[in-house]
């Protein structure tokens, strides 16, 4: 019998989750498959309800040894050091190495800390990734607020995450301090809008909620480092923060950006989520940039990716055409509020309210139970 192929998944992001948990499919194809990650998948939809105290840390993770393994599939805890691409051999930083025939890369984003000088190294700045960070600021805040302290927060970046941040703090706060007794919470933003991606009528609505949060919002807000426990913006302002929460963007881990392909702030892949210099790698999410495409990272895509590398995998085990992703025109992104409201919005319409929190807390649910045991 002739050796199975094998196909490395670096990586438990959103698409490789559906491929591990299909590995049977693979196997069919005969191929064997392997992940390979640091351990626990961090689920980004509940990310910030957690910070809010609305779930807990378990509530938000998925584990990717199990959801491999019960496919017939292989977990290799273990982190990325170097890929080789001409041995098509990845070297992990405990010393071990694997061999592969395809690889696909799956690795998420995460929040550029050397952006604001001063914040890299102070454990008092918080990158909303990786996921675990907001944990651990939750159980921070948490002791804060039961020893009687109220921190003075602030939230630079006012996006969508930045908002949404922003208000489950406040949601935090509300839960867990007396009444007369809140922290101080600010939301810094560069601009003159917040959320400038999302509708104009979900942009005021989500700022007059927030005021009524208790969120104070400060726009033409450019942060450029933090001395002393206070940030200094552009204007040479000083503003008091004890803790801050880094919603500046995202970017793709700048690793990838020494394997000697195609890369613009991610693996470039054609439509088959194939890198354009090199037929033995594929990579989705956060991490690659579709030719002709200039997507936004939301979970979403990963999410509508997977099935279409799936096929593609088996695809080029057994020598057939490949299909084509095609991203979808609009999508639903639900925020949620902290107060058991959520501000939802497709294209240009948008709704306000407990059913658009329900329907994303349903969502978020059945995500996070079909890789369950």
């Amino acid at each position: 019998m002739s050796t199975p192929k094998r196909v490395l998944l670096v990586g438990a992001g959103h698409a490789h989750l559906h491929v591990a948990a299909e590995a049977a499919a693979l196997r069919s194809a005969g191929v064997r498959t392997t992940l390979i990650d640091p351990g626990l998948f961090w689920y980004s939809g509940r990310a910030t309800g957690m910070l809010g105290g609305q779930f807990s840390a378990a509530d938000d993770q998925i584990d990717p040894r199990a959801v491999i393994e019960r496919a017939g599939g292989e977990f290799i805890a273990g982190r990325v050091e170097h890929i080789d691409r001409v041995a098509r051999r990845v070297y992990l930083a405990n010393g071990s190495t694997h061999d592969y025939d395809w690889l696909s890369i799956n690795v998420g984003s995460g929040v550029n800390t050397q952006a604001i000088e001063g914040c890299a190294d102070d454990p008092t700045c918080w990158p909303v990734k990786p996921i675990a960070r907001l944990e651990a600021l939750h159980q921070t805040l948490v002791e804060a607020f039961a020893a009687g302290q109220t921190p003075s927060l602030a939230v630079i970046g006012g996006g969508a995450t930045g908002c949404e941040i922003a208000a489950n703090l406040a949601g935090l706060a509300r839960r867990a301090c007396d009444a007369d007794r809140k922290p101080i919470i600010q939301l810094l933003q560069s601009g003159d809008t917040l959320a400038p991606a999302l509708p104009r009528g979900a942009r005021e609505r989500l700022g007059s909620h927030l005021t009524g949060l208790g969120v104070q919002v400060k726009y033409n807000a450019k942060v450029t480092g933090r001395e002393h426990g206070a940030l200094v913006l552009s204007d040479g302002e000083s503003l008091d923060a004890n803790h801050v929460v880094l919603a500046t963007g995202l970017t793709a881990p700048g690793w990838l950006g020494s394997l000697g392909l195609a890369f613009d702030d991610g693996l470039v892949v054609d439509k088959t989520l194939r890198s354009i210099d090199d037929d033995r790698v594929f990579a989705v999410g956060d991490c690659a940039r579709i030719q002709g495409h200039s997507l936004p990272r939301l979970g979403v895509f990963g999410v509508r990716q997977a099935p279409v590398l799936l096929a593609n995998l088996r695809a080029v085990a057994r020598g057939q055409p490949m299909q084509h992703y095609t991203p979808q025109s609009k999508w639903l992104s639900i925020l949620d509020l902290g107060d058991g409201t959520g501000l939802a919005t497709r294209g240009e319409r948008w709704w306000q309210g407990r059913a658009s929190a329900w329907l994303k807390h349903w969502l978020d649910r059945r995500f996070i139970e079909r890789y369950r045991v």
